[in-house]
């Protein structure tokens, strides 16, 4: 259950891309201006969702001077994998292989395919084997 936590709403989600890409502590308007440069969200509500995730161990904030700074406390990855972790579970039963079965059998491009290749032969040469989880395909 501790990586529920990590979830994220879409809206949260469209803020956390900007803070992530951005690589560097930035302010309420910076994210405002990256994400909604037609001011498609008001300034308040950025930055509640930015305090949302303060509470939810997402960001950090730190005050400088007058102004509240946020970096990133979560790597992408990490929320990732969490909300990875509930589409398997609620979707598939918690199983990874029939996620990725469901996946495949979309329309994969010649290249997505040759990608996918690589990624199995490069995770299956590993001494560890990778992460297995929920069964087989």
């Amino acid at each position: 259950m501790a990586a529920r936590k990590h979830e994220l709403s879409a809206a949260e989600w469209e803020l956390m891309v900007v803070i992530w890409d951005a690589g560097a502590p930035t302010t309420v308007r910076e994210v405002m201006d990256a994400a909604y440069p037609n001011d498609e969200k008001a300034y308040t509500t950025v930055q509640t969702l930015m305090n949302i995730l303060v509470d939810k161990g997402v960001l950090r904030r730190e005050k400088v001077g007058p102004v509240n700074v946020y970096t990133a406390a979560v790597r992408r990855e990490k929320v990732l994998d969490a909300s990875m972790s509930t589409v398997a579970d609620r979707m598939f039963r918690g199983n990874f292989g029939a996620m990725a079965s469901f996946l495949v059998n979309r329309k994969l491009s010649k290249d997505d395919v040759a990608a996918l290749r690589r990624m199995l032969d490069e995770q299956e040469a590993r001494p560890t084997g990778g992460k297995k989880r929920g069964g087989s395909l």
